[in-house]
């Protein structure tokens, strides 16, 4: 790990190196500030005893904030979220209620219901982001602390016709969460925006990020799960009423770290409109015609006079 971290440092000191512009003739840029925003797909890797425990890749998206008080500076402040689904499972299953008069059967019901059980984890994180200067090419290490929330939780829907218990027009019945951590994680990364046009980059980045312990359900346990409604036949169909208390999980979860490795892929963008647009520091005016945007604004443009000497 700390052969990795040092070459990442390398390679983004030299991606500053060649950044820099090489002609000192041309007078510094005035300093601005500039908010970055990238919106990426994310593979969490599990590491260590999470990758013992876990047998799933969570899978899902990261939205990260990231402002550059000035240019002059390659420091960055900023924070995100990820979310991260770590596998599911579906079940069917027919509750049959009779209808009944005493002893005398009136009708009978037959209600398709569907089991949606998921394992989710949520990842909230602020960051501290080195940058290196240039346009088509910003290599970044960046140092971030936030927590890991999982969770696995299971929903109802009602698939009849009639919709008996739906509360939504989804035919959601009811929701539980079975089971649920909340932890710490930390850790470093690094990262490259790559030039696609003045507004927009190609963002590629790999994270490491330790977590504290968590209970967790995997992915190979809620597969195996088994689906048996504890509800009271015609009474629980004339009230309308399936409870999450109808919903039992007798399973033992799994306890280890959290650590992860994050590899990310998407786009960055710039929030604050300050884009690459215009050329080495100056505006376009006229066909031939630039001025400095440092000027005076009470100073007078003039038209430079055409060169007629032949």
């Amino acid at each position: 790990m700390k052969r990795l971290f040092s070459l990442v440092v390398f390679c983004v000191a030299a991606g500053a190196l060649i950044a820099q512009p090489t002609n000192n003739k041309k007078p510094a840029p005035k300093s601005r500030s500039t908010t970055f925003g990238d919106f990426s797909a994310n593979l969490g890797i599990p590491m260590y005893s999470f990758a013992e425990t876990s047998s799933s890749m969570p899978f899902g998206l990261n939205f990260n904030i990231i402002h550059q008080p000035s240019s002059r500076v390659p420091i960055l402040f900023g924070g995100g979220i990820a979310y991260l689904h770590a596998g599911g499972n579906r079940v069917d299953r027919l509750l049959t209620a009779d209808i009944t008069a005493g002893n005398i059967i009136i009708d009978q019901l037959s209600i398709p219901l569907e089991f949606r059980m998921n394992n989710h984890i949520l990842n909230g994180h602020g960051l501290v982001r080195f940058q290196a200067p240039g346009k088509f090419f910003k290599p970044y290490i960046d140092l971030v602390g936030g927590f890991n929330y999982l969770w696995t939780g299971t929903a109802v829907y009602d698939r009849s016709p009639q919709r008996f218990f739906a509360t939504d027009d989804n035919g959601l019945i009811t929701r539980k969460t079975q089971e649920s951590s909340f932890t710490w994680a930390a850790g470093f990364g690094a990262g490259a925006f790559i030039y696609l046009n003045p507004d927009l980059f190609l963002n590629i980045n790999a994270t490491y990020m330790g977590g504290g312990w968590a209970r967790y359900y995997d992915k190979n346990q809620i597969n195996n799960w088994d689906v048996q409604l504890n509800v009271n036949g015609a009474s629980d169909v004339q009230s309308g009423s399936l409870g999450d208390d109808a919903l039992n999980v007798n399973a033992f979860p799994k306890n280890s770290r959290t650590d992860m490795i994050y590899a990310q892929i998407g786009i960055g963008f710039y929030l604050d409109g300050n884009s690459g647009g215009s050329s080495n520091g100056k505006a376009r005016i006229g066909k031939d015609a630039y001025v400095n945007p440092n000027r005076n604004a009470n100073q007078p443009y003039r038209q430079p006079r055409p060169n007629n000497k032949r």
